[in-house]
């Protein structure tokens, strides 16, 4: 990547508003927004200031601004920064950004600001990573953990780790290029327990990480029974939305519908699905199919019966679909029971169906009733009585591959100082644990792992 050039786009969300942000970054910035801007002449301008003026293309004015001025190296890039601050529409801020392409500038790549923010050293890989996640965030316990992680969190959390490695590293190819009048000795002993202490802390950093997943990733719940149950009926409720289509009609629901939101800051995803029975009508057969692989790819299953009917053939077909997922059993239409008779609706319908762990709840999607409580049932089920805390630290997916390169490169290295191989090998297996962690944050990162990072972006970011 080309650092030398000044590179422009567009930073706020597309379409029309009362605001939209023009950003400039490299070493022409200043220059190229000076030739635009009517006002202070910015290229004389202070770091962090703030300038009124009129921006023009030649003589045509383009419209009122506020130049915000950022000098390097204190920016967000590391660079000479300008954002121009204009009215919100898109025929204007297309007409600045022209104006910034002929005066010099280039139009910047997904992810290039970010990008050179890290390659300037404003942040590591896992802080600019968190960027893209901090946008996206959709929940408060999202938005906590993509701050916690833009704050350096997890370079602080292996920072400790990899300093271990270096110094026993030094003492083991010391002890292999000197001879041991010139350097203390390292006994299998003195290198042992360090290498027990690094396993233990990265272990304990991997299971922090699959604890808070479902804060990061969000719970994913399908709403699944047999035609009729009223799993529609229950979505709507949920969503407080007449989201999906409800008749009395079984089988009206022949494909997924998806519905984000958000329970007691957890990020939620809900998914109607067809019912699930046997049929002979090829359309609804290939709705019970895609219900199936959502089951399986659900995190959480709300098995709806219509409690106010006998069970039912389907019924236990529905149950064996789920057999082996994490189940909350939802008694629908409970709004039909007589008091009297609710007593024995849950001991009737646990006894019928042949699930290991079903936690059942009483609720009516037309009423209101348990809705709450079950909404409670599956946020609980899986945060284990856990909130996400200050120190939340959750990995992505090439974040977390690094860690387990490293826990791997520090097992053989372990195992290897119990058995006695020669101190070359274990050297090997410490570099390979060193070179992992430094992968963690960025270190040393190549550019086809960089341009999967940054692909991600928004061209203004």
């Amino acid at each position: 990547m080309n650092l030398d050039d000044t590179i422009a786009a567009v930073a706020t969300p597309a379409g029309s508003g009362g605001l939209g942000v023009v950003r400039l970054s490299g070493p022409a910035a200043l220059t190229i927004a000076a030739r635009l801007f009517r006002g202070e002449p910015l290229d004389q301008a202070a770091t962090h200031s703030l300038h009124h003026g009129t921006l023009r293309d030649g003589n045509i004015i383009l419209d009122d601004a506020v130049a915000a001025v950022f000098r390097s190296p204190r920016s967000y890039t590391g660079e000479d920064v300008v954002e121009l601050s204009c009215h919100g529409g898109s025929h204007i801020l297309r007409g600045v950004l022209e104006t910034c392409l002929r005066a010099g500038a280039r139009l910047a790549d997904p992810g290039e600001f970010t990008r050179r923010a890290f390659l300037n050293g404003k942040m590591d890989l896992a802080q600019a990573e968190s960027v893209a996640d901090l946008i996206a965030a959709r929940s408060d316990s999202q938005h906590r953990l993509a701050l916690n992680m833009l704050r350096g969190e997890l370079g602080r959390a292996v920072q400790p780790a990899r300093e271990t490695l270096l110094h026993l590293l030094a003492h083991v190819e010391a002890n292999l290029d000197f001879v041991e009048d010139e350097v203390p000795a390292l006994t299998r002993a003195h290198l042992l327990e360090p290498l027990r202490n690094l396993w233990h802390d990265l272990t304990e950093l991997k299971e922090r990480s699959e604890r808070g997943r479902f804060w990061r990733d969000g719970l994913r719940i399908a709403i699944a029974g047999r035609p009729n149950a009223g799993k529609s009926s229950l979505f709507n409720a949920l969503l407080k939305s007449e989201r999906a289509i409800v008749t009395d009609q079984p089988g009206t629901t022949r494909d997924t519908l998806e519905e984000s939101l958000s329970w007691d800051s957890m990020a939620v995803t809900l998914v109607d699905t067809a019912g699930l029975r046997d049929t002979d009508d090829a359309v609804e057969r290939e709705g019970t199919a895609r219900a199936r692989q959502t089951v399986a790819n659900a995190d959480l299953i709300f098995l709806v019966v219509d409690a106010s009917a006998p069970p039912v053939r389907d019924d236990r077909l529905a149950a064996d679909a789920v057999q082996d997922r994490p189940v909350i059993l939802a008694l629908n239409k409970m709004d039909r029971i007589p008091l009297k008779d609710r007593n024995a609706v849950e001991e009737k319908w646990n006894g019928f169906l042949p699930l290991k762990s079903a936690n059942a709840v009483a609720v009516s999607a037309i009423t209101g009733e348990g809705l709450d409580i079950l909404r409670q049932k599956a946020v609980d089920s899986v945060r284990g009585g856990r909130e996400p805390s200050e120190s939340g630290l959750v990995f992505n997916a090439r974040q977390e591959q690094r860690l387990n390169e490293a826990l791997c490169a520090l097992g053989r290295a372990r195992e290897g100082a119990e058995t006695g191989v020669p101190d070359e090998s274990v050297a090997v297996d410490l570099h390979g644990a060193l070179n992992a962690l430094n992968a963690l944050t960025g270190r040393g990162a190549p550019e086809e792992v960089l341009d999967a990072v940054f692909s991600r972006f928004c061209v203004g970011k």
